[in-house]
């Protein structure tokens, strides 16, 4: 199977540095840590049971959109939408309801997010996005994968099909084994399709941030204007000069917070 990756951040399996690891985390909440895990299930499974007549795009934002859609997984016999949670408990998914067993009294009560709905409205986004890029007759269908091997859901007709961990090895054998529909030139234009969207919604550079702009010359003009004097006394780089002041102001910061907790605690 072929992967691409449309993350913002790409989260390269937990190991990246801290400070994109923390705008990640302030951009998309804190549960993104464990949803981007979830998500390495999912792919790990795929990689391992699919062959390369399949593609699967990660976190993809369509046009008109808001939400990145988790998976897009193209192939031979059409495309499946991919929702992806790591929730944990003991489900029931039953039409387009989606309920959690309360552990106190083993009654079954709606829970939010509804990731039935949630995933209809994933496939329905993709669909009609398609319809307008002239697929229209491409089979899209939106399934919901629990990536925690210690969740089970009880389904009862659900709108969505419910594919538990340990089934996704039994999915993509299912998947492999249908009859195909779409040759290789069709994927590819698809593919190249949805790929000249994400290109195209991307908001073009401000002058500002273009590289080699007045003001960024200006501020490393500035900054070097102001650490000359010291440059004479301590032969350090830029990059060391930098390192040092981001310390003092993390050492400011700390001494104010022990500030607040002394005068509020007095």
């Amino acid at each position: 199977m072929i992967l691409r990756d449309f993350s913002p951040t790409p989260y390269q399996g937990g190991k990246l540095p801290i400070t994109d690891l923390l705008q990640a985390i302030l951009k998309n909440g804190f549960s993104w840590p464990t949803e981007m895990k979830s998500q390495d299930v999912v792919v790990r499974y795929l990689l391992h049971s699919l062959d390369n007549s399949y593609t699967l795009l990660r976190n993809v934002s369509l046009p008109g959109v808001e939400v990145m859609i988790p998976f897009i997984l193209v192939g031979p016999t059409g495309i499946i939408v991919i929702n992806n949670s790591p929730a944990s408990g003991i489900f029931r998914a039953q039409g387009n309801v989606w309920a959690v067993m309360d552990k106190r009294d083993g009654a079954f009560r709606p829970s939010k997010p509804n990731l039935v709905m949630r995933t209809i409205l994933f496939t329905r986004a993709v669909e009609t996005y398609l319809k307008e890029k002239n697929f229209a007759e491409i089979p899209v269908e939106g399934i919901l994968v629990l990536t925690n091997p210690g969740t089970h859901v009880d389904t009862t007709r659900p709108d969505v099909r419910v594919v538990l961990v340990d089934g996704l090895e039994r999915f993509s054998a299912h998947l492999s084994a249908e009859a195909p529909i779409m040759d290789r030139e069709r994927r590819y234009k698809l593919i190249k399709t949805i790929e000249n969207s994400l290109d195209a919604d991307k908001p073009e550079p401000s002058p500002a941030d273009a590289p080699g702009s007045a003001l960024p010359q200006t501020l490393d003009s500035s900054f070097d204007q102001a650490v000359a004097p010291l440059r004479k006394k301590a032969n350090f780089s830029r990059r060391q000069w930098l390192i040092l002041g981001a310390f003092v102001v993390a050492e400011v910061v700390i001494l104010v917070i022990f500030l607040f907790i002394i005068m509020f605690t007095a």
